[in-house]
This record gives C-alpha cells, sequence and structure tokens, in this order.
C-alpha cells in the first residue's frame, strides 16, 4: 500500500492509500471516527480515474473508499456476478482503508453507497444484504428497480438518484425518485448536467450538496 499527502482543500490534508484492491482516502478530520462513503465505478473504468472526482465532496463527510471492480473488462473491470462476489472487494477496500487513520474508520454504521452505472447495481445489493450498515444511497446513471419497502428495512434512510440530461436512464431514475418519495423513503433526483453517460468533470461540485443532504 502506499500512502501519499494529496490536497483536500486549502490547508487541509488528506492521506490516500492506493492498491491491487482499489484507492481511499481519509477524511479531512479524521480526530473523531468517521463513517464509510464506498464508491463503485462503473464499467471500463478503475477506482484510479474515478475516486478523484469525488476527494473533495466526500472529505468533510469521512473516508472515500473506491473498491476495485472483481472482474476484468477491457482496459478497466467492472462488477460482475451477485453480492457474495463483490462484497470480498469491498471489505478488502475498507481494510486498507482503516490503515491511514487507525482506529477512526466507523464501520458500524452511517455509511454511504456510491455507484456509478454497473456500480449503482451492485451498490444496491450491497446495502440490502447489509442492514444496518449503509444509512445513504448515491446511485447514478443506471435503470434500475428499488423497493422502498425493502431498503428502508435494511437501514436506508435516503436516497440520491442523478444522471447527464443526455443519459438514457434519466427519465427512468426521474420517476424512480418520484415513487420512492411517494413510498415513505426520502429521495431526490440530481443532474449530472448536459452530457450523457459519462462522469462529468464537475462531479465533486454537483455531489457536495446532495452528501450532506444524505446525512442531515
Amino acid at each position: 500500500m502506499i500512502l501519499s499527502p494529496l490536497l483536500v482543500a486549502p490547508l487541509v490534508f488528506a492521506l490516500r492509500a492506493h492498491g491491487a484492491w482499489g484507492v481511499a482516502y481519509a477524511p479531512a478530520d479524521a480526530s473523531a471516527p468517521r463513517p464509510a462513503l464506498v464508491y463503485l465505478h462503473g464499467m471500463w473504468a478503475s477506482p484510479e480515474d474515478s475516486c478523484p472526482r469525488l476527494q473533495h465532496a466526500a472529505a468533510a463527510r469521512g473516508f472515500l473508499v473506491c473498491p476495485r471492480g472483481n472482474a476484468p473488462l477491457g482496459e478497466g473491470r467492472m462488477w460482475a456476478g451477485t453480492y457474495a462476489s463483490v462484497a470480498p472487494q469491498v471489505r478488502a477496500a475498507l481494510d486498507a482503508a482503516a490503515a491511514l487513520a487507525p482506529g477512526k474508520l466507523d464501520r458500524s454504521g452511517d455509511g454511504t453507497l456510491l455507484g456509478y452505472s454497473n456500480g449503482a447495481y451492485f451498490a444496491a445489493e450491497i446495502a440490502l444484504h447489509e442492514p444496518g450498515r449503509w444509512t445513504g444511497l448515491v446511485l447514478l446513471s443506471m435503470r434500475l428497480e428499488l423497493d422502498a419497502a425493502k431498503l428502508r428495512a435494511a437501514g436506508v434512510r435516503r436516497v440520491v438518484l442523478g444522471a447527464g440530461d443526455k443519459d438514457l436512464t434519466a427519465p427512468s431514475l426521474r420517476a424512480l425518485a418520484g415513487r420512492l418519495e411517494a413510498e415513505g423513503l426520502p429521495a431526490r433526483y440530481v443532474s449530472l448536467g448536459p452530457g450523457g453517460h459519462e462522469l462529468p468533470a464537475d462531479l465533486d461540485d454537483r455531489m457536495t450538496e446532495p452528501l450532506a443532504w444524505l446525512a442531515p
């Protein structure tokens, strides 16, 4: 594992860990235990090209943990199989992130799962299979079928859905946000900008307020 200081905000630094398991950043303030924000990248992608785009938005909330997909795809990776297939990758990344600030990664609850495209499906699967551990979900650019009652039973309290304005998944995610809200699970839709099915360059800025909303 390689550790190095990276700029998070003016005069505020966080440690970064990098390895075969993925990439992780410690929070800007690790003086007390902080939760994990686990981001699952999309297809053909990697933690290296995705994780830095959330670094600043996550720094105030907790440990940003970006596991590496469990299946190869071209020059990148993807997520494949079932919860049992992907969970070991996530656990390995959390273990590595915990070493950034020993004793400060709170894995007991109040965590947030984020996923983009292929990773969004598996982020929702993890939340359902690990009840009580993940209270917030951020699911981007993926057609999904979510059951509000099952999410509530798993301990999910709020859900953020989003996509680029030209992404073919945008209409279904807007509708899903409305349905979850109508079924009593606080949910909202956020635009990722005028683009299509790609991570926007300003993802950090676009996610700062939604991440704050997840943990009021």
